[in-house]
């Protein structure tokens, strides 16, 4: 229940017994963000020269299960080990020579403006994987084995939705400047707009840069 605005910065509701505060600008912002997560394509321009991606094992690994992550965040790979997997073969580390030469080229980076982006964005999103506990592709095969294909698709959408810190960035100064500002006196159906999006967001507790939005 919409009860009203306060100091015109924060919407007061009511569930049964319970009064909560609810940060208009800090919910808004939320729901800004995750929606520029689920919906913006990352615009990447073609490298004149591919770029040579020597990383650990793991991480090299970590790229090759998860080419489609990498891809929603404007980074796309070539070279003998993508034309292996390609061709339906297990990718190798090393050269049959054992020589340790590049198997893996980045040809495509993300563009903006204000930002530049290179090999250190491609190993924190390889931390940022290895911290999710698995992979891509090994999460939605394991789940439809099970019969599961709805959490597949969760799991898809959480694993797409994996930025690196400057996308992170970038989308959460768009949406502090698309959200309603403390400030604006608000009608009671904007306002029960604004709480009921907050019943969409996957994590409505904290905005993109911490500040909680509900009391």
């Amino acid at each position: 229940e919409i009860l009203g605005q306060f100091n015109l910065g924060f919407i007061i509701t009511r569930l049964n017994d319970d009064l909560y505060i609810i940060d208009q600008h800090a919910s808004d912002e939320k729901f800004q963000f995750e929606r520029l997560q689920k919906t913006t394509k990352i615009q990447s321009q073609i490298l004149f020269k591919p770029m040579g991606v020597r990383v650990s094992p793991a991480h090299f690994l970590t790229i090759l299960d998860n080419l489609a992550v990498f891809k929603a965040n404007g980074f796309e790979f070539c070279g003998p080990a993508i034309d292996e997997m390609e061709s339906g073969k297990e990718p190798e580390l090393l050269e049959e020579s054992g020589e340790k030469k590049c198997r893996l080229f980045l040809k495509r980076i993300p563009i903006s403006k204000n930002t530049t982006f290179g090999l250190e964005d491609v190993i924190q999103l390889c931390t940022l994987l290895t911290d999710e506990g698995g992979t891509l592709s090994g999460a939605i095969s394991a789940a439809k084995r099970d019969g599961q294909n709805i959490l597949a698709e969760k799991l898809s959408r959480h694993f797409l939705g994996i930025r690196i810190p400057k996308l992170r960035s970038m989308f959460a100064m768009r949406a502090c400047r698309r959200s309603v500002m403390i400030g604006t006196g608000l009608t009671r159906i904007k306002m029960k707009k604004l709480v009921r999006n907050m019943g969409t967001m996957n994590q409505p507790w904290n905005c993109p840069h911490g500040r909680p939005t509900m009391r």
